[in-house]
């Protein structure tokens, strides 16, 4: 199923996925695991990952880890 999360959307994150962030020549600098499940705004996309806002930073998670926020209206 191809999806459909776009720039500004909302991606649920299950607790236990792993956050990072990289440096310029693509190493991880930081990595967070979260401990509860969060909603997150996806601020940018890549072809493998979403950039998420969350704790006032901009993180990088695998778009196999996440799953689309569905409005019901």
């Amino acid at each position: 199923m191809k999806t459909t999360t776009a720039k500004g959307d909302l991606v649920h994150v299950p607790s236990g996925v792993t956050l990072f962030t990289e440096d310029d020549d693509g190493s991880t600098r930081k990595i967070m695991k979260l401990s509860r499940p969060a909603k997150l705004l996806v601020t940018e996309i890549n072809e493998t990952t979403y950039v998420v806002f969350h704790e006032r930073e901009n993180w990088l998670v695998r778009k196999n880890k996440t799953y689309e926020v569905l409005n019901n209206d």
